[in-house]
Order: C-alpha cells, then structure tokens, then sequence
C-alpha cells in the first residue's frame, strides 16, 4: 500500500527532528558569529586608541623636554663660545624637528595640528635667528629669551590640547562601545522571539502526529471502531497509523465474531432453557399428576435456577451490546420516582421477605436520560443493594442535583467494599470478596452493565464514602445532558 506523502513534512520522523534541530540552531549561531565579530571590532578600536593615545602623549611630552633640551644646549653653546657644542645643538633640533612631523601624522583633528603648526613655526625661526655656526653674544642671546618662553608656551598649549584630543578620542571610543552594546541586545532581542516561534512551530510540527496518534489510539481504548482520523505527518508516523488502523480493523472483527458467538450461545442457550422453563411450569401446575412436598420442593428450585441461568444469559447480551455501541442513546426528562416504582415492583418480593426499608428522597425528581436504560441501572443496583442488606435493613435512594452536575445515590447497610475491590469492582465478571452466604454467586456483570448504561448516557458511576452507610454508588450527569432531541416526549407519566 502506498502512503501519502504530505509535503510539509520529511519521510522520517528522526529527519524532522534533526531538522529542527538545525533551524533552532541556525539563528543562534548567526548571532554569535555577528556578536563575536562586534567584539572582535571593538576589541581591535580599544587597541588602536591605547596605541595611539600612548604614542601622542609621548610624542608631546618628548617635545616639551626637547625644546628645553634645545635651548639649553643653545645656551651652552653660544655663552661658552665653544665650538664643540654646534653638534649638540643641532641634534636637538633635529630630533625636535622629527619628533613634530611624525606628531602631524597621528593627529586628525585640526585643533591639536594648528598647535603643532605653530611649534613648528616658531621653532623654525627661532633656529634660524640662532644662527648655527656662529656665535651670539650673551646680549643677543639674551634676547631670545621671550621668543623660547614662547616656545614653551606654545608647546605646553600644545601638550594641553593633545589632552582634550585624547580625551575626546576616548569619549567616541565609549560611544561606540555603548553603540555597539545596544546593537548586540537587539540582537539578541531579536532573536529570542525567532527562535521561540520556529520552535513553536517544530514543536506543533512534531506534536501534531504524535496527539493524531494518542486520539487514534485513545478511540480504540474507548471501544469506538469507527474510521480513524487522518494523520499528517512523517512517514513513518503515517506508516504507524496504517497499524493502528490494521489493528482496529482486527478488533472489528473479533468484535463481531464475539457478538456473533454470543448470539449464537444465546439463541443456543435460550432454546433448551425455553424447554425446561415450559417443563417446569408443567411440572409446578400439576398438569402432570400431584406432587409430595419434596418433589414441590425440587420443582422450586429447578424453576429458580432456570431464571437465573435466564438472567445470566440476558446480562451477557446486555452488555456486550452496550460495550459495541458507540453512539449516544436519545435523551429525555424523565422523572424518576415513576421509573424506580417500576423497578420496586419487580423487586417487591424479595424486599418483603428480609424487611428492608426504602428511604427514597427525590430532592431533584427529574433527570434527562434513556428509560430502558435507567431501568437497567436502577434494576442492577438495587437488586445489589437488595442482595447485601441485612434483615430489617434500610437502603437510600437520594437525587440532588447543583450548578452543573445530577447526582443519584444508592446506599446500603451491607458488609461494604473492600479497598481492594474498589479498583475493580466496575470490571466485567468480577464480583467482591464480601459476598452473602445465602446468596447465589452471580455473573459480576451487574455493575460493569451499570458503567456501560452511565456512559452511553454521558454520566459516570463511582464509589463514594457516606457516613453511616456502608455501601454508597454515585451516579452523576452534567447539566444541560449532552445529546437531548426536543421531539422526545418531556415527563414519562
């Protein structure tokens, strides 16, 4: 059989998975690749800002002490007369000369270059008015004074605004560190919501097949053989589905083999019981001759033990086809002390015989379910109710109902459940520990027939501890019912 292939999806489940995978991880590591190149490039400006920076500020410092080291060695040479020293004044200018122009190089801004300018100005014509070569008098050296206190001035202005460049090189330098922190929380801003929706949307993708299959598997847990839905999804999750759908199809058909065995059992069944009833009500009329006391006694018992063979045979029809049918009973309002007088009656004899009080408080008389199977579930449980009570002992009947649930409660004063039975007391052909000694051992599908009647009716039935009754079962609707067809009669008279 070929399968659809639905293209959204890849043929593999583990495909799709990797494949999520790598789309989760693909944005982030987009984002750290861009992160790390931001802080590779800030990185690199700090670097170059430190270098710079260093090197201006030493540049400058080195000018400052190269103009006192110049007129210094000026001063020596020209009021010590000594030739000598003409090489020492020229490599303090020459050293001062170089030291200018490759400051000139590392400043961008016009205001520390125009200072630099001007050094370089004034140095230059005050060497040239030193006259290298020749001697000054103290006189005429003298009078170079103001024009090296101008130097010095003009160096230490300029020592002063390489300061405020540096300065100001290192406020853009925070700037654009803050620029570059916001540019990475936006980033990462960005690709928060990126990443939770392509995982919500790998997570719906994967999700979804997986809860198609757990619906498929949980309407087959509920009994319900109808067509499974379809699935979309992988492959191989499609493959899967076709197993599920091989599989209810098996139950299908065991199903029906099963009711049709019962049916056949049944119909086997009933025949020769069908005899026997027809042979005993002979017997028990004397249309066969009298009878002694004994043989009455034998006729009893043959007569009550083909109704209960009857009744067995009836409660395994009943609920197998109350397990089979999947589709909700129509229902109706139905008042329910009419419904439990019916039960009663059928029940009237065995209440006479052990003295048992009913004390039935209809609080909430009506309720919207099916009457055959209300009677059903009435029948069940208080024929259990019935079975379990002492001699002289009481059994409750109490409806209530609140916002949105009816509740009907049936107690009895009998030996109660054991908490182990309680688990499984629901089960098919499961029956208590705490059973009457007098009593005939039953089918143990009474209350599983009673679960089955309350489901297809959309109510539940459980186990509930009552003070002073030993025994409490809890049936509860929800109000408005489920499924209520307005063509239904409204009150059973």
């Amino acid at each position: 059989m070929t399968l659809p292939i639905n293209p959204y999806y890849p043929r593999s489940f583990t495909v799709l998975v990797l494949v999520a995978m790598g789309v989760l991880i693909l944005p982030l590591a987009s984002g750290l690749i861009r992160t790390v190149h931001l802080l590779q490039s800030s990185i690199e400006t700090q670097r170059q800002f430190t270098r710079d920076s260093l090197t201006i500020t030493r540049d400058i410092r080195q000018i400052v002490d190269g103009v006192s080291q110049w007129q210094r060695a000026a001063g020596q040479y020209h009021l010590l007369l000594d030739a000598e020293l003409a090489a020492s004044v020229r490599d303090s200018y020459s050293d001062l000369h170089s030291r200018l122009i490759g400051l000139n190089q590392l400043l961008p801004t016009p205001m520390p270059r125009a200072a630099l300018q001007a050094v370089m100005t004034q140095s230059a014509n005050l060497n040239h008015r030193l006259k290298p070569g020749h001697f000054l008098d103290s006189k005429a050296f003298n009078a170079l004074k103001p024009d090296f206190d101008a130097l010095h001035a003009e160096a230490q202005s300029l020592q002063t605004r390489g300061d405020h460049f540096v300065h100001a090189q290192l406020r853009v330098l925070e700037e654009e560190m803050q620029a570059t922190r916001q540019r990475l929380i936006l980033l990462t801003v960005a690709l928060i919501p990126l990443t939770l929706l392509l995982a919500g949307v790998f997570s719906w993708m994967i999700n979804r097949p997986i809860r198609q299959l757990k619906d498929a598997i949980q309407q087959l847990a509920r009994g319900d053989l109808s067509a499974l839905p379809r699935i979309s999804g992988p492959q191989d999750i499609v493959a899967l589905r076709q197993e599920i759908e091989w599989l209810r199809q098996r139950l299908g058909e065991i199903e029906e083999q099963k009711a049709q065995f019962l049916r056949h059992v049944s119909h086997e069944l009933k025949t020769p019981l069908a005899s026997l009833r027809e042979g005993v009500g002979l017997l028990a009329e004397r249309l066969t001759g009298p009878m002694t006391e004994r043989q009455q006694t034998i006729v009893q018992i043959m007569d009550h033990s083909s109704r209960e063979l009857q009744q067995r045979i009836e409660d395994l029809i009943r609920y197998s086809g109350m397990v089979r049918e999947v589709s909700t009973p129509p229902l109706a309002p139905l008042l329910l002390s009419n419904v439990f007088d019916t039960v009663v009656t059928r029940h009237r004899l065995a209440i006479e015989t052990r003295s048992i009080t009913i004390d039935a408080q209809w609080d909430a008389p009506t309720v919207y379910a099916d009457q055959d199977r209300m009677e059903t579930v009435l029948d069940n449980l208080l024929s259990n109710a019935i079975k379990f009570s002492p001699v002289n002992g009481c059994i409750l009947i109490r409806s209530k109902s609140s916002a949105d649930t009816y509740c009907l409660q049936i107690c009895d004063q009998g030996p109660g459940i054991t908490a182990t039975d309680r688990d499984r007391i629901f089960d098919a052909f499961v029956q208590g520990v705490t059973q009457p000694e007098s009593a005939v051992s039953g089918s143990g599908l009474g209350l599983s027939i009673v679960r089955e009647a309350m489901r297809s009716m959309g109510g539940t039935v459980t186990v509930i501890d009552l003070p002073s009754w030993s025994v409490c079962l809890n049936l509860e609707w929800r109000i408005p019912p489920p499924i209520f067809h307005e063509h239904d009669h409204a009150i059973n008279p």
